[in-house]
């Protein structure tokens, strides 16, 4: 009996022993032959290429430069006066003519009230002198008919008392009456003369009081400041109560519907930077939103220090976005063209100077340092490093390591 039962208890152990051993083989097949597809997928990182193409690059040639307003009016005081209303604030978009602020014109139309008064008196004044001087112009008419008359009696009367047809006293009043009658002519004619200058003074002085009254009544106008031209406010220096001298700035209205991005450009550079060229705008190199421009004006002389011309690119700005006294970035393209590499932007990796990409060898990712050259919008020139036709990795670049395994996504 207890023969059977060792011979029983050896059975089972080696039956477990067995099991166990064949269980150890199963699972450990399994796991290497699991383990070895997983490696086999998980070390492919999943890449797309593109084959690196010459092409035909536009060359361009960047400036620094400073945005300005296209036009700038100063808001400014005619006249003096008090403050009684400001309506306007910084940033505020304004038309031009619109009214901004607001004077007191109360003096000033107690002073066209008396001036109209002035002119009425002055014109009444003119009527009256030029009413005299129509009647000396009768009386000099009627005395030079008496002189006529007197002269024609004078010329008979002594004809008669040379013959002696006449007594002498009779002929000594002919010749009164004609001297007589020559005085009258002559007084009649200083009457006119007085009457004449009366009437010139009264009309200057008529001039003099529709001159005041004009000024008054601009000075009324002038006491509505307004928007020299259209365009955003900025630069605000006005309150109500102020008392304005003529002149007093107060801000500024800046137009910068278009706007205008201002280089300074060598001489050498003039060759292409002409009135009328084409250019291009960013904020940064990092700003993906680009601006289109012209060149509208270059000066005529270079600076004489820096010996260099400032140019101004005119940009259309109507939606507001761009403002003066910000920086950016002018790229004009130069009269040359040349054939290049050109891979995507986003293919690139590293810093300056030691750029990088990774090319596709089959379906190992191979990283090969490069020299770059232009850069244009999404695309990079490749001086050196790759190769017309090379299949270079543009995603999950920042990933790879040199030597990974890599498999192309289809498109």
């Amino acid at each position: 009996m207890l023969k059977g039962k060792k011979s029983l208890c050896m059975m089972i152990i080696l039956v477990t022993a067995c099991a166990a051993f064949a269980f150890k083989g199963i699972v450990l097949g399994g796991t290497k032959k699991s383990a070895s597809t997983m490696t086999t997928n998980i070390n492919k990182t999943s890449v797309k290429v593109v084959k690196a193409s010459t092409d035909t690059m536009v060359n361009s040639t960047s400036f620094n430069a400073s945005l300005e307003a296209s036009e700038e009016g100063t808001i400014s005081s005619k006249i003096g006066g008090k403050v009684i209303e400001v309506s306007f604030e910084n940033g505020r978009t304004v038309s031009a003519g619109q009214a901004l602020a607001k004077l007191d014109d109360t003096d000033i139309r107690n002073n066209i009230k008396s001036s109209e008064a002035q002119l009425t008196a002055a014109e009444a004044q003119l009527r009256s002198a030029e009413s005299s001087a129509s009647s000396s112009q009768i009386m000099i008419a009627k005395q030079q008919t008496n002189l006529e008359t007197a002269q024609r009696n004078y010329y008979r009367t002594k004809a008669l008392f040379d013959q002696g047809a006449v007594s002498k006293v009779e002929f000594e009043a002919s010749e009164s009456s004609l001297k007589l009658a020559q005085a009258d002519l002559e007084s009649a004619k200083a009457s006119s003369q007085s009457s004449s200058l009366s009437t010139e003074t009264q009309r200057a002085n008529i001039q003099k009081s529709q001159t005041d009254l004009n000024t008054l009544r601009e000075s009324l106008q002038n006491t509505t400041i307004t928007a020299p031209t259209s365009g955003i406010i900025s630069g605000k220096s006005i309150t109500v109560g102020q008392y304005l001298s003529p002149g007093t700035v107060l801000g500024k209205v800046q137009n910068i519907s278009f706007i205008n991005a201002v280089i300074e450009v060598k001489e050498s550079d003039l060759s292409y930077v002409k009135l009328g060229a084409m250019a291009k705008f960013k904020l940064s190199d990092k700003d993906s939103e680009e601006y289109d421009g012209v060149v509208k004006s270059i000066d005529g002389a270079a600076d004489p220090i820096s010996r260099v011309f400032k140019c101004r690119i005119q940009i259309d700005n109507k939606d507001g976005k761009l403002k003066p006294g910000v920086f950016g970035n002018i790229k004009i393209a130069t009269d040359e063209n040349k054939k290049a590499i050109m891979v995507p932007l986003k293919a690139l990796a590293g810093s300056e100077g030691k750029y990088y990409v990774f090319v596709n060898n089959n379906g190992v990712a191979k990283k090969q340092n490069i020299t770059v050259g232009e850069i244009s919008e999404d695309t990079v020139e490749i001086k050196s490093g790759v190769q017309d036709g090379d299949s270079i990795i543009y995603t999950n670049v920042g990933t790879l390591q040199d030597g990974d395994a890599v498999k192309v996504a289809a498109e």
